[in-house]
């Protein structure tokens, strides 16, 4: 504060050295003279100093999940570490796998429970299908049965061709009856007798097979004949309602209350499974990017918690941090603004950078509101150190 002060001063006196001027212009006697005062110099463009720390460009506090006791560090203090890479381990490692292992293997009991309810239902859709078709066909064959109970056997042009053979035939066999009545006294063994006698038997035959068929297709169902149909009818109706009722449980999936069982439980030994892959990641402290181990106090055998923190930080690439910026220095600066920084630890280094952002809330230090400014270098110093202390000038305000 009191350099940047002090550089303040400074600049606010030479710019009172470097007032304006005034000329006077000689005039004839008794004219008055007018003095017109002109800039003798154009007031240099305002600066902006500030001080402020080298810190990586990247830098994480990094602590375990969980409390318990360090089983190994595998990283220690000042080494490179991978991003992913295990920094330590706590105590704990073979009961945590051992809880995944059982956890595991609920996920597998309950998913194979849902599947094999899945294939049941799919099992018992087709089923349950196939019976409905088949009841569907038994209906339609018994109301069919019936259904040709209510009709004569034959249709009514049938019957009356049978009617008109049958008077065909009975007038045959009155001819061939006059006709061997003429002969029937002669001898057995007269021919005409024969042939007379041959027509006549004949003729009978075809007149008794006539009125059989007339007859056959005249006759009635009987009543136990329909008493049976209508009872199959019957029957197959609460077949097929059965068959219907079954399908539509099954036909769209397995039992609802069933499956919301199964998918719950499945659900359920997921989130156990998470739990216990989580708790056994929380044994592990690992890097979150490839950087140094800059700070650390782990060893084995040490008890930690949450609040134990290990520094890491990238410290091959460094930006600077201001620590004294004002509420009043702020006001103007902004993104992208050229800087030039030095150093007190390394007199002959003078790097440039840019702004890359303000931090937008301050922070009270000894009674002043100040806002940090993150600056990023343009070139990188290998001689940089971390909270080493630079000076910041902001050009061109």
């Amino acid at each position: 504060m009191r350099i940047r002060n002090l550089l303040l001063f400074m600049t606010i006196a030479l710019v009172f050295m470097l007032a304006a001027g005034c000329t006077a212009k000689s005039l004839s006697p008794g004219t008055s003279a007018n003095v017109t005062a002109t800039p003798a110099a154009t007031e240099s463009p305002a600066t902006t100093m500030a001080e402020g720390q080298v810190v990586p460009n990247q830098q994480a506090n990094l602590s375990f999940a969980r409390p318990g006791i360090v089983e190994n560090v595998l990283v220690k203090e000042g080494e490179l570490v991978q991003e992913g890479q295990v920094i330590a381990r706590l105590k704990g490692q073979t009961s945590a796998k051992a809880a995944i292992a059982q956890a595991e293997l609920q996920v597998l009991s309950a998913q194979q429970a849902l599947n094999d309810l899945n294939e049941k239902a799919g099992l018992g859709s087709s089923d349950a299908e196939l019976k409905l078709a088949q009841a569907r066909i038994e209906l339609k064959n018994a109301q069919d049965a019936r259904e040709s109970l209510n009709y004569q056997q034959v249709t009514q042009n049938n019957l009356d061709l049978m009617r008109a053979n049958y008077i065909i035939a009975q007038d045959a066999f009155k001819t061939a009856q006059d006709d061997y009545d003429q002969v029937k006294d002669r001898a057995n063994n007269d021919l005409n007798k024969a042939n007379a006698l041959s027509k006549l038997s004949a003729a009978r035959q075809a007149r008794d097979n006539t009125l059989y068929n007339l007859n056959k297709a005249l006759e009635r169902p009987e009543a136990n004949k329909v008493a049976e149909a209508d009872a199959r009818v019957a029957k197959a109706k609460a077949a097929l309602d059965d068959a219907q009722a079954t399908f539509d449980k099954l036909g769209n999936g397995p039992d609802p209350e069933k499956l919301a069982i199964a998918q719950a439980s499945l659900k359920s030994a997921q989130a156990q499974l998470e739990a216990e892959q989580t708790a056994l990641s929380d044994l592990e402290l690992k890097a979150p990017f490839t950087g140094t181990l800059v700070s650390s106090d782990l060893e084995a055998g040490q008890a930690v918690n949450p609040q134990t923190k290990i520094l890491l930080g990238v410290i091959s690439n460094w930006k600077i941090q201001t620590t004294d910026l004002t509420e009043q220095d702020i006001a103007g600066l902004k993104a992208g603004m050229p800087v030039s920084i030095t150093f007190d630890a390394i007199p002959d280094l003078k790097l440039k950078g840019k702004v890359d952002r303000i931090k937008p809330l301050g922070e009270n230090k000894q009674g002043d509101i100040t806002y940090t400014v993150h600056i990023l270098l343009d070139d990188q110093d290998p001689r940089l150190l971390w909270n080493m202390k630079s000076f910041v000038t902001f050009e061109g305000r």
